[in-house]
């Protein structure tokens, strides 16, 4: 399977309120690589959060979803 077809296998398994999925694909297949106001700001949020050791690994964040579901 070449990787445009996972990938529309992927996205006819989208629901409808995948809006942020689609956002993300434009901005991937933008010709622009310069990020708005906003998103630099969340950019550096983020990376304060990461300085302050806010965050989960994915391995964490696994046994969490493990434990909600």
């Amino acid at each position: 399977m070449s990787v445009n077809e996972e990938i529309q296998s992927v996205v006819d398994q989208l629901t409808e309120d995948a809006a942020d999925v689609l956002d993300y694909l434009h901005w991937l297949t933008t010709d622009g690589e310069t990020l708005s106001e906003e998103e630099r700001a969340r950019v550096q949020r983020g990376e304060q959060q990461i300085a302050r050791g806010e965050y989960l690994t994915l391995a964490a964040l696994r046994r969490l979803c493990g434990e909600l579901g």
